[in-house]
């Protein structure tokens, strides 16, 4: 057969490139990366990890995009730290139990799961499972337990994201966009723990996890606190439990010069404290922020506060410079809706500001559609208050649509120092209205500027001490029980159809909590 001379052209050129191809650097310019190989067996963007293998040198080799694989049950020692990447993808570090071993995406985990997972022990000594190095960022666990190595083991920051203290004192170090979704984060039964996980970072997502056993005697601990961190926060769909605060933001005065944790999202978390740490542990409150601001806190499940430490509130909102070298601390816009509160002593307590050092001010605060029942002195001590101000202050709060059973006044206001400057109240189902030696309209006027209070129910309203026009008052003697619930026994509060105040609110909805609303809010909190 004849072979043409463009043939023999082709053929010698495809010769020519075959030896080019053999040439170092042919395909691959000085600057760009070959492709690189998997560190263990796997594809090369997975990294398999069995028990024994070193974690923390694997995320040192470790590009962005990569995912690490953890043996399920496997335990590896930390402290483990998170080092500093380029690029925005993220390095994820997973379980290798296999899809459908444990919960889906948008799904809460339980201790039920601790078997499919791998475990990442806090050593004692002070030290965390986990931590991050100054500006470490992009880096997602998923269903991964971080646990401390024994019950005897010293654990202050069990996830230490970012640091708490002088080291990070400028934005440009703080650790970022970091995820922990699915994550079974825990003390011992046996221990103590001060807390689940330090927030001083930003761009971090705690989601469909369980935090749980964060305790501890004559201090406060939590589990989950920031500080020194900006935000943005998302604390979504967990389960939470903690002993001085469940969650908890300030505390402690940034090291970064005018910081305020910033633009918090909290929903869908159930809040809880064992009656068991009852007379045990150091107990405070279930939420509190002392520096924050842009906070929605909504459609969460919050239960079990008794008087220890404090008074057995729920949730506690006061500004607070904790140290005197953060005057700039301030609790403003936050917005607490669709929650439902029970078992507790107390409900809210608000403090306008510092009542012992500079601050700013309490502003911008919504209480809308929440239901608290069982807020009684008998069973958990305290002051069984739904809304209790301390110390006046503070500009602009509304407090709309609330059914709050309590066994004391809905509102109290407690030493008028400074007044309130604007304060709404329409269409909540609760009890009177309270403030020094006052009740009714004169105790809004010892305490309040201005004030809004309309169509609202009360129950157990002083006679000799009028409340203002335009509100209905249930007898005192029938309590709660005159307005028709469908089922207070039951903890069901809806108002049934024969209630006379089914449908009197300013805008045509139920007076007090609308629970068409709350429902939809509480899908995943309990």
């Amino acid at each position: 057969m004849k072979v043409s001379a463009i043939t023999l052209g082709i053929l010698a050129v495809i010769g020519s490139l075959a030896v080019a191809l053999t040439r170092p650097g042919f395909l691959f310019s000085p600057q760009q990366q070959r492709p690189r190989r998997a560190m263990e067996s796997g594809s090369p963007a997975d990294i398999v990890l069995k028990a024994g293998s070193d974690l923390n040198a694997a995320l040192k080799k470790a590009q962005p995009g990569d995912t690490i694989i953890l043996e399920a049950g496997a335990v590896f020692k930390g402290p483990i730290t998170l080092p500093v990447k380029s690029g925005e993808k993220y390095i994820t570090v997973r379980s290798s139990a296999p899809a459908g071993s444990l919960p889906g995406e948008g799904e809460r985990v339980t201790p039920a799961y601790a078997g499919k997972m791998p475990k990442i022990m806090a050593p004692g000594d002070g030290q965390a499972a986990l931590k991050t190095a100054p500006g470490a960022h992009h880096f997602r666990f998923i269903g991964v337990e971080f646990k401390p190595s024994n019950s005897s083991a010293l654990v202050y920051d069990l996830i230490q994201l970012g640091e708490g203290s002088s080291p990070q004192n400028t934005l440009d170090v703080v650790p970022h966009h970091l995820i922990f979704d699915r994550c079974y984060i825990h003390g011992d039964s046996a221990g103590t723990l001060k807390r689940g996980v330090a927030l001083n970072s930003r761009e971090t997502e705690i989601v469909n996890s369980y935090v749980s056993e964060c305790k501890l005697k004559g201090q406060d601990s939590q589990a989950l606190c920031g500080w020194n961190g900006p935000g943005p926060f998302k604390i979504i769909n967990n389960y939470l439990e903690g002993a001085g605060e469940n969650v908890m933001f300030g505390g402690a005065d940034p090291s970064i010069p005018g910081l305020v944790p910033s633009d918090i999202e909290i929903r869908r978390n159930h809040f809880y404290k064992p009656l068991a740490w009852r007379g045990q542990w150091t107990v405070k409150n279930l939420f509190e922020l002392k520096n924050a601001q842009r906070v929605i806190v909504d459609g969460n499940l919050m239960e079990h506060s008794w008087a220890d430490g404090q008074m057995g509130y729920a949730v506690v909102l006061t500004p607070r410079n904790q140290e005197g070298t953060a005057p700039w601390s301030l609790v403003r816009d936050v917005e607490f809706t669709n929650n439902i509160v029970r078992h507790v002593a107390s409900g809210i307590s608000i403090m306008g500001q510092d009542d012992i050092r500079a601050s700013g001010l309490m502003k911008n605060i919504l209480i809308h559609n929440n239901l608290a029942y069982d807020v009684t002195r008998a069973r958990w001590g305290g002051l069984g208050f739904g809304v209790i101000f301390n110390h006046g202050g503070g500009e602009e709060i509304r407090i709309t649509h609330n059914t709050l059973i309590t066994d004391w006044c809905g509102i109290q206001f407690e030493v008028s120092t400074q007044k309130i400057n604007g304060l709404t109240v329409l269409n909540n189902i609760m009890e009177h209205i309270c403030g020094g030696p006052y009740s009714g309209t004169e105790a809004l006027n010892w305490a309040v500027e201005r004030w809004d209070v309309r169509r609202n129910v009360m129950v157990g309203t002083y006679p000799q001490q009028p409340h203002p026009a335009g509100n209905l008052f249930a007898p005192t003697a029938a309590g709660f029980d005159v307005l028709g619930f469908v089922n207070a026994a039951a903890g069901d509060y809806r108002l049934a159809e024969r209630s006379p105040y089914k449908k009197l609110g300013t805008d045509g909805r139920p007076i007090g909590c609308d629970f068409e609303f709350l429902g939809a809010a509480q899908s995943a909190a309990k």
